[in-house]
């Protein structure tokens, strides 16, 4: 079961999993706002910037539209890794939509869209704080 947890402040819903970027050389924890309106996982400016991506050496455009209209953003390769304490760490391969920088838009965080979410059932529980994943599938399941 991989545990989730709700804003102090927001109470949005989050999910820490490890996002690597091996075309970039890049990885590191980001905490994503679960999004089951998103079609795809996105990397927001906040975490792109956070973890040093040249945005230069993005070459797949495509195209986002969400709530604030049409962004012009990039596909990326990625791994997406979430860990089961002391069970398992599941892998995703995807391809990430990461956004592009834009003053309007730098302190939103990243988004966990139902390219992943489609392969879990998930409890949503916010009175009693309790937010959980059961992986039905997975493209990699390491034991430990």
């Amino acid at each position: 079961m991989l545990l989730g947890r709700f804003g102090n402040t927001s109470g949005r819903p989050y999910l820490e999993g490890r996002l690597i970027l091996s075309r970039l050389g890049l990885a590191a924890d980001i905490s994503f706002i679960v999004d089951t309106g998103a079609d795809k996982t996105v990397l927001m400016p906040l975490d792109g910037t956070r973890l040093g991506i040249d945005y230069a050496k993005l070459t797949t455009r495509f195209l986002s539209t969400g709530i604030g209209g049409v962004s012009a953003d990039y596909l990326e390769p990625a791994i997406l890794a979430f860990s089961e304490t002391h069970t398992a760490i599941h892998l995703y391969q995807i391809e990430v939509i990461v956004s592009s920088p834009s003053p309007d838009i730098m302190d939103i965080p990243s988004l966990l869209g139902r390219d992943i979410l489609d392969r879990w059932r998930m409890t949503y529980d916010k009175p009693n704080a309790a937010l959980a994943f059961e992986v039905l599938g997975a493209d990699h399941t390491i034991r430990i």
